[in-house]
């Protein structure tokens, strides 16, 4: 499919979920306001009415730091230009928010202060590119601190406010906005609250969504994004780190959505309780299973922990893609206890949770192509695909060896060969299958071998009673995988 035209489809996706849920939304109140006779109704109109009264009286203004009740809490915030690894193999630059002597990253670090607290930031634009700090969902700071006024390079600037409210806030560069947060400049800010007996979960975790154009250019004229990879924390699955929350305990994860597309998250398995929007506590928490989010937003929800490990991903379905493929994306596991069986018995245990055929990442090797051998690669010598029926039976010790690709596996996960031999795949599957050097997500270019053929134009994939040969000429190791299934990975040892 053109990338224009899924990139305007899945728009257009995300517009219709904003739009229907704005509609169930604005459905349920009028509901709540009706004044159809009954006491829910009444109810209802009497509740709206009280919100509607304490948020006409409530405080707006400008709180001077001088009336800060808390701590004097002081960061200082440092622009770097770095190269970061967003899914198993890619690397991409990025703008990255850090901390004076330590690693800057994308998202930027935390800030965590508590309520009441006079919050003070040093921010020291190291960038060659003018930058601002916009502190997002802080309400009650004054104009001047608001972040819009650009910082030059080599400039610095100090922000200031006072913190008012509990729950998930952000920050992020306000100067030519697309392009900065394209580049990773955001963080997030946690304000805790003061009192340590109004924190009724255990453990907390946080996730920052965002997406990634790997192909974007931040020095082109006109800056044009497509995102190709969608993030948590910065990264793709399955680089991002699993969420552990013990059988029986009650943990905060706070979502806040720093990209420029709705996200929908479903969590396999369980539910959970949303408590907060945009740093103001719900009149009454809300238990569901799937969260919808726009970009800004920020939403506090506590998880209990169960038996066993489930996914929480996205249900937009191309973000759990990465570059197309799948999986991969905003997909995060939720590791529990141990897992039970259908009557309630402990599983066994290599019973691991289920990732949607994602499996596990090829390591790294030696070289920035993801393990290939560091020697010169083979000569691109493959035949033109077979028919299985040549390998069926072949003759004992003949000088090519034979891998089975059936049940979504290769069936030699590790193959030791001479230099010299050659190596027949054969796909035994009814679905297409390729035999493709290195790490998913690599450059196509610089793969040993790829019996898709991707560096030359569109992929093809091995039918169903096709097989694919290839002579290993060099001595090394050899990781490779599938490409539409980065899940079946194996490699071949050249001795």
């Amino acid at each position: 499919m053109n990338i224009q035209i899924a990139a305007r489809r899945a728009k257009t996706v995300s517009i219709t979920l904003l739009i229907l849920s704005v509609a169930l939304t604005t459905g349920f109140l009028a509901s709540a306001r009706s004044n159809t006779p009954g006491t829910a109704g009444s109810e209802g109109l009497t509740s709206a009415n009280a919100i509607v009264s304490r948020f006409k009286q409530a405080g707006n203004r400008t709180v001077p730091v001088q009336a800060a009740t808390g701590q004097r809490r002081e960061f200082t915030i440092e622009v770097h230009q770095i190269k970061a690894e967003i899914a198993p193999g890619v690397q991409v630059e990025q703008w990255a928010f850090g901390f004076p002597g330590q690693p800057a990253s994308v998202p930027g670090p935390a800030l965590v202060v508590q309520q009441g607290d006079h919050v003070v930031i040093h921010f020291k634009n190291t960038h060659d590119q003018p930058h601002t700090l916009h502190l997002h969902g802080i309400d009650r700071l004054s104009q001047e601190m608001d972040g819009l006024t650009e910082v030059l390079p080599g400039q610095e600037s100090t922000y200031e406010f006072v913190a008012t409210e509990t729950g998930t806030f952000g920050y992020h560069c306000h100067f030519q906005t697309y392009l900065h947060a394209d580049m990773g400049m955001y963080g997030a800010i946690i304000v805790e609250p003061k009192n340590p007996q109004e924190k009724i979960w255990k453990d907390e975790h946080a996730i920052i969504l965002d997406e990634w154009d790997s192909r974007q250019d931040p020095h082109a004229a006109i800056h044009k994004s497509e995102p190709n990879y969608f993030l948590i924390n910065g990264k793709s699955f399955p680089l991002i780190p699993d969420i552990t929350i013990p059988d029986g305990q009650t943990d905060l994860i706070r979502v806040a959505n720093f990209g420029e597309e709705v996200h929908s998250l479903h969590m396999h398995g369980n539910s959970f309780l949303m408590l907060d929007k945009d740093g103001f506590s719900l009149p009454e928490p809300v238990q569901q299973d799937t969260l919808l989010i726009g970009p800004g937003e920020r939403i506090d929800i506590l998880v209990k922990g169960r038996d066993g490990d489930f996914p929480f991903h996205d249900h937009i379905v191309k973000d759990v893609t990465n570059n197309g493929i799948y999986p991969g994306g905003i997909h995060v596991m939720i590791k529990g206890g141990p897992a039970l069986n259908a009557q309630g018995a402990l599983m066994g245990a290599d019973a691991g949770g289920h990732s949607h055929g994602a499996g596990t990442p090829a390591q790294h090797g030696d070289d920035s192509h993801g393990g290939q051998a560091s020697t010169p690669a083979p000569t691109y010598g493959h035949d033109s695909p077979a028919h299985n029926d040549e390998f069926d039976h072949l003759p004992e010790g003949s000088p090519v060896r034979v891998v089975n690709i059936a049940s979504f596996a290769f069936d030699q996960k590790e193959l030791h060969v001479k230099a010299g031999t050659k190596v027949a795949w054969v796909n035994r599957d009814a679905v297409g299958h390729s035999v493709t050097s290195g790490l998913p997500g690599g450059d196509p270019k610089t793969r040993a071998f790829d019996s898709s053929n991707e560096a030359k134009g569109t992929p093809t994939m091995l039918a169903q009673g096709e097989a694919w040969t290839y002579t290993f000429t060099k001595k090394g190791t050899y990781e490779y995988y599938c490409l539409p299934h980065t899940n079946m990975v194996a490699k071949v040892i050249v001795e």
